[in-house]
């Protein structure tokens, strides 16, 4: 598989299931959180994914902003509500 067919296709099948690695995350999907720094938004976690580097991202929905923003484990704070 050439480079640009790999990045317009990706494998979905490995990142919905799980398969194929073990991801040890400090939130689960549904958990509330707030970021660390700056404005404190509240959101929820939606997806969990590895970035390229390995390193574990969150998708965050925010409330109020319906939106959804990508963050690291180090920016999230759990929400106690």
């Amino acid at each position: 598989m050439d480079r640009k067919e790999a990045a317009s296709k990706p494998d979905w099948r490995q990142s919905l299931s799980g398969g194929g690695f073990a991801m040890a995350s400090r939130f689960v999907i549904g958990d509330k959180v707030h970021q660390a720094f700056s404005n404190h938004a509240e959101g929820t976690v939606v997806a969990i994914f590895k970035d390229r580097a390995g390193g574990l991202r969150y998708a965050v929905e925010m409330f109020g902003h319906r939106t959804i923003q990508i963050a690291s484990e180090g920016s999230l704070v759990a929400r106690d509500d």
